[in-house]
């Protein structure tokens, strides 16, 4: 499904020109190649060697306060064909347990509800030990609108003295055009690959989340950057505050 909300009346008048030489649907479509696809799982394989369950904000961080910075200056690195944006969120939630934590991050059938501007539906597929196999219907929007289903494995992992990383890998995202899904990679390239790596640990202010997230789309195409551009370069950055935001209240 995909709607368009002209939010600027400056954006009528391009949108119209480039659409009189093809249906709007035409030019928008794109396919994930293989090697934008290979590139994203590149990057994601040198990111995970390096994890080490090290905060990226040791200190100086206000109980309540949000921090959103990119990996890079511009948060999003240009591979053929694509884009990959790399976030990091963090924050300290004041007056609550690790256990409490690990309990809302873990209901998986409430994420529709704690996380509804970003997830419509959501569930539980499996569950073996702390490995989950979970389902999120995500619908992203900013100018456009794009509805998506996604498959993600997730693992928990205790990493001593109370603390956690959790790693969300997703395995299967696939857009919707109304009613009908559209087979993975194809459609219009708003999301292609979306991970997310947690670490969840003590501290004497309360409870510091620190959510690193990782997300493949496609590129901007010539002459659409008006349209399309918001949605595939701001968007990571804003889910990922509105993510933090929301545990932040959900805890608290």
């Amino acid at each position: 499904m995909l709607e368009f909300r002209f939010v600027f009346r400056g954006l009528i008048l391009p949108v119209l020109a480039l659409a009189s030489a093809l249906p709007l649907a035409a030019q928008l479509q794109t396919r994930l190649s293989p090697k934008t696809d290979q590139a994203f799982d590149d990057y994601r394989t040198a990111v995970e060697a390096r994890l080490d369950g090290r905060p990226h904000f040791p200190s100086g961080l206000r109980p309540g306060q949000v921090e959103i910075v990119p990996v890079n200056t511009a948060g999003s690195i240009d591979v053929k064909d694509g884009l990959i944006h790399d976030w990091i969120g963090a924050t300290i939630v004041p007056g609550v347990t690790v256990d409490k934590t690990l309990a809302l991050l873990q209901n998986y059938t409430d994420y529709k509800n704690i996380y509804r501007v970003d997830v419509s539906d959501s569930k539980v597929l499996r569950r073996d030990g702390d490995r989950w196999h979970i389902y999120l219907r995500m619908v992203k929007k900013k100018v456009l609108t794009a509805v998506l289903n996604g498959e993600f494995d997730v693992q928990y992992r205790p990493l001593g003295n109370n603390r956690w990383s959790m790693l969300s890998r997703s395995t299967r995202i696939a857009e919707l055009d109304g009613d009908r899904e559209l087979a993975p990679g194809s459609g219009y390239g708003f999301l292609w690959r979306l991970n997310a790596y947690w670490l969840i640990e003590p501290r004497p202010e309360g409870v510091y989340l620190e959510c690193r997230s990782i997300s493949l789309s496609r590129d901007i195409p010539f002459g659409w950057g008006l349209v399309v551009k918001p949605l595939v370069t701001s968007v990571p950055r804003e889910s990922l505050q509105e993510t933090m935001e929301a545990t932040l209240r959900a805890l608290r």
